[in-house]
């Protein structure tokens, strides 16, 4: 499940900067840990449309359109959370699952 996540993350991502002039085809994969929370962020540029349904984006063209939604699901499935954000041609997906705490 987490390997399609990270796919359906990428997926869009790529899926999404493929339309754009050669300097804005970015995409970055990052993680950070905030106490018992992990934060897996992706953020790529695309062309500043988006379609929302049921508060999640969404792309019908070309086979595309669930992976959110998906992504979502198997997120919950461990306890996790999922937060989009855009501004202007910026579009985040973090990502958000607790972690345990070793005794160590």
């Amino acid at each position: 499940e987490l390997y399609s996540l990270f796919g359906n993350a990428i997926e869009n991502a790529i899926h999404a900067v493929q339309k754009l002039d050669r300097e804005k085809r970015v995409i970055s994969v990052t993680e950070q840990t905030f106490g018992n929370l992990v934060n897996l962020c992706f953020v790529n540029f695309f062309d500043g449309q988006i379609d929302y349904e049921d508060g999640l984006p969404t792309n019908r063209a070309e086979d595309h359109g669930y992976g959110v939604k998906s992504i979502k699901m198997i997120a919950e499935d461990y306890g996790g959370r999922v937060h989009v954000q855009v501004h202007d041609d910026l579009f985040a997906l973090n990502i958000f699952f607790p972690v345990r705490v070793s005794a160590e």
